[in-house]
């Protein structure tokens, strides 16, 4: 399955397997801040997350070889999330030893997994690795806080997510997310990509950023679970009529979509104002193409088929909702989202047409949508 990669918001921006002991992680708390994510949790779901850096180490031993060694390449083929990324490229493991190859030539080729900038930069990426993997508990400690931050506190929700730190991914992806065949989600990390831009940042920068990608799809399948066992999430609500899968999918996404925002770019009615403005405006629009396709049928279906594509929810849902959770954490403090995602869709769309009622700087719904709300 390819990756929820970052929508348009995040383009503003940018071992062992462990998992951290109870009670003994020196983790840091999450800074005081505007960032919903950082709130301290209310949830007691036990939110399970592993990290292994096998492979990251594996292929910057390898790369640091004066000349290729074919055994070691086939070495690290066999490592699971080297194998679940050629898997994920639709490429062939005969690709893959290509372009590890490719990195020893002085000839710089096009490249599906490119090895050779990891090569010229092996020593940052191995102090780097090293600096991380020492703080390895004070990592999962602050994503499973962060995972945890925006879950109501009414029901149990679980995750549970094994986090590979590796290097080389195919194309341009800093991250994918597979499901492993013995259950659990899987997080393989391209920690050059993740990290690209970092590179005068400290070491407490770095562990934030990661935690805020791993706790993010941490949250994700946690919320999955949350809303598959809420009535107000699983049943239908008439009073939203033709706006409710719309309205169900925004509201669905948009605490997901939190986690693809830097912390620094909070509250993103300030920060973020124009996009914002686009987003909502985009809501607005399509809530009219609703009300206006109310007596056709075949427009109505057309509508309806644009929300069922696989790329929607992340590419439209999610950044609209991202700015709505946002304006209600803003108005209402993190619990006050909290208590509106445990209502359901039309509670997180009334605590947000509340908060415009308090901020200028927020885009009101459209009269259909408000409509359908009382």
């Amino acid at each position: 399955m390819r990756p929820t990669s970052r929508w348009v918001l995040a383009l503003i921006f940018g071992c062992g397997c462990a998992a951290a002991p109870p009670g003994k992680s020196t983790a840091p708390v999450p800074a005081a801040g505007k960032a919903p994510y950082n709130a301290p949790p209310v949830a007691t779901a036990g939110i399970e997350i592993s990290v292994d850096a096998r492979a990251g180490r594996e292929i910057l031993e390898s790369l640091a070889r004066p000349r290729i060694e074919l055994p070691d390449v086939k070495l690290l083929e066999e490592l699971a999330p080297v194998r679940y990324a050629i898997e994920d490229s639709t490429r062939t493991a005969e690709v893959f030893e290509r372009d590890f190859a490719a990195a020893f030539q002085s000839q710089n080729l096009p490249a599906v997994f490119d090895f050779r900038s990891i090569r010229e930069r092996r020593d940052r990426w191995q102090a780097l690795l090293d600096g991380i993997m020492a703080r390895q508990s004070d990592l999962i400690r602050l994503s499973q806080l962060r995972a945890a931050s925006l879950l109501p506190g009414d029901r149990s929700a679980p995750a549970k997510l094994r986090v590979y730190v590796s290097f080389g991914l195919a194309g341009l992806e800093d991250h994918i997310v597979l499901r492993l065949p013995d259950g659990p989600e899987a997080l393989i990390i391209d920690l050059a990509r993740v990290l690209a831009d970092s590179e005068g940042d400290t070491i407490d920068g770095h562990i934030s950023r990661l935690s805020r990608l791993i706790a993010g799809i941490a949250f994700r399948q946690a919320w999955n679970t949350y809303r598959e066992g809420s009535p107000a999430w699983s049943r239908a609500n008439p009073q939203l009529m033709q706006f409710e899968p719309l309205l169900k999918l925004v509201a669905a996404a948009g605490p997901v979509g939190l986690f693809t925002v830097d912390e620094n770019f909070f509250p993103l009615s300030v920060w973020l104002k124009d996009p914002m403005t686009k987003a909502v405006d985009d809501l607005n629009r399509r809530a009219e193409h609703f009300a206006q396709a109310q007596e056709n049928l075949e427009e109505r279906v057309t509508l309806t088929t644009e929300l069922r594509r696989p790329d929607f929810a992340r590419r439209v849902a999610a950044p609209i909702g991202a700015f709505l959770a946002d304006a209600i954490a803003q108005d209402a403090g993190t619990a006050g989202l909290r208590s509106a995602l445990q209502q359901g869709p039309q509670a997180f769309f009334l605590a947000y047409d509340s908060a415009t009622q308090h901020d200028r700087n927020l885009i009101p719904l459209a009269k259909p949508i408000r409509d359908r709300l009382k």
